[in-house]
């Protein structure tokens, strides 16, 4: 899914997903009658349609992929989307070494050079 619709990247037919969306989804209230302890885990499938190189694969999972981990490992209870967006924040530095290709969310605060 884009991020904004002004994303080169993804598809809207399902919605924009951006930092804020990714982090808010709780799939322990998806499925009526099922609480947090029915979900044993969740996935994040990365649609290609759009997707022609390995930079554009990084640019469509970074910065989501790190809001996807924290939903599968932390209960809902503990979520904290500001506290979320700093720690995310910080990654931006590490993954510029590192040359991924990520998607800069205007909804995060990155240090600069990153």
């Amino acid at each position: 899914m884009k991020y904004r619709n002004n994303t080169r990247l993804g598809q809207k037919w399902a919605g924009l997903i951006d930092v804020n969306t990714a982090y808010d989804w709780n799939p322990g209230a998806y499925l009526t009658g099922a609480g947090e302890a029915a979900v044993l885990g969740v996935e994040a499938p990365l649609w290609t349609e759009t997707i022609v190189t390995t930079a554009d694969i990084e640019y469509m999972a970074f910065p989501r992929l790190p809001a996807i981990a924290e939903l599968g490992w932390s209960p809902w209870s503990t979520h904290n989307l500001t506290a979320f967006k700093q720690r995310l924040g910080a990654q931006g530095p590490r993954w510029r070494v590192m040359g991924i290709n990520y998607y800069h969310s205007t909804q995060v605060t990155w240090p600069s050079g990153s």
